[in-house]
Parts: C-alpha cells; sequence; structure tokens
C-alpha cells in the first residue's frame, strides 16, 4: 500500500494550495493502479490522487499485525488547487480515457458541484496522519461510556455505533460526500471498568 500514500514530497505551503478534494468512483480493487495512472496523465502541480487508507489488525501465525487497507473500496481522492468550478470540465478528458473510472462524484443534480464540502474535508484531515490513512486508537470502557485515550478516534466517541473487542475495531458513523456512512476502524479496548 506504500505506492498509495503520499511519502516523501510533503510540503507545507503544497498542502495549503491544494484544498478542494474531490472523490472518484472506480473499480474496486484497482485503487493503486489508477492511482498510478493518474499520476502519470494528470499535472502533479495541479492534482495529487490518494487513497484513504485505514490500519487495521491482521492476525498471522497467532501474531497480531497492523496491515493498511482502502478506507473506502472503490473511491480514490484527488487534491487539487484548481477553481471548484472548473474541475469536473479540466477532468473530464482524463477520467473517459480510463475505463476503470466510473464517475466525480457530486452533490445532488449538479455535476459541477463536485468538491468535497470544507466541514466534511477538515473532519478528514484531522483524521489521517501524514500518508492519509487512519491508524489504530486504543481506549478504555468505563461503564456504558467508551473513553477513547490515544489515535484518531481521540474526542469522536459519539460517532462509535459498535465496538468489537475480539477484533479489535469498532464502527464509527461518518460522512463521504453528504452520504452517512458506517466505516470499521481499528480500536483496541485496553479495560474495561
Amino acid at each position: 500500500m506504500a505506492e498509495m500514500c503520499r511519502g516523501d514530497s510533503d510540503d507545507e505551503k503544497e498542502k495549503a494550495m491544494m484544498k478542494n478534494w474531490v472523490v472518484l468512483f472506480v473499480r474496486t480493487g484497482l485503487e493503486a493502479e489508477l492511482v498510478r495512472t493518474l499520476k502519470e496523465r494528470l499535472n502533479d502541480e495541479v492534482f495529487f490522487p490518494f487513497v484513504p487508507t485505514v490500519e487495521t489488525p491482521y492476525r498471522k501465525k497467532g501474531k497480531v499485525q497492523k496491515v493498511r487497507k482502502p478506507l473506502f473500496p472503490g473511491y480514490i481522492f484527488l487534491q487539487t488547487a484548481i477553481e471548484p468550478t472548473l474541475i469536473a470540465e479540466t477532468l473530464a478528458d482524463a477520467l473517459a480515457e480510463t475505463e476503470n473510472i466510473y464517475s466525480l462524484l457530486h452533490y445532488g443534480d449538479n455535476k459541477q458541484d463536485v468538491v468535497v464540502r470544507e466541514e466534511e474535508r477538515l473532519h478528514w484531515e484531522r483524521l489521517f496522519d501524514e500518508n492519509f490513512c487512519i491508524v489504530g486508537s486504543t481506549g478504555f470502557i468505563d461503564g456504558d461510556t467508551v473513553r477513547v485515550t490515544s489515535g484518531a478516534l481521540v474526542g469522536l466517541e459519539g460517532q462509535i455505533k459498535k465496538i468489537n473487542r475480539h477484533k479489535r475495531s469498532a464502527i464509527v458513523e461518518m460522512e463521504m460526500m453528504g452520504a452517512r456512512r458506517e466505516v470499521t476502524l481499528m480500536l483496541e479496548i485496553v479495560a474495561k471498568t
């Protein structure tokens, strides 16, 4: 999954310029390949494609390891510095050339309204590390209350819908492009009081 992470080119000035995010609906399982294709076809000074990932526990030979998987299988995100009204038109040709990219997500019936709302983008930025990955969290249960002590879910306990202590996971309700979605995030409960 390393090929899908932002990596060493992080530059604060560059990040500040690419505040518009858009979401592409793509063929599930080809996210990494399509990110590479988009990086070849799109101007890297204007667009940065990435796949948000989530750290999940994986048991192999009795040992628990952490692996990264796509947070939203079948979706690629693009950061861009282009004006919101020009994004759909600018991407049209590049997207038409690739049969495994199905569409550019938009709000409602307006196909030009493609930029992720600022509140939603800021929420995602808070959760992601520098590689656009949501890392695991740790916490404890105090009676009926979940308290997260470290990781991406600190302060977001109210969004947790269900916890599976055996699988070290939590189902969390989040918003993507105006739609509520349930995602599974790593949450290790170390104690129950």
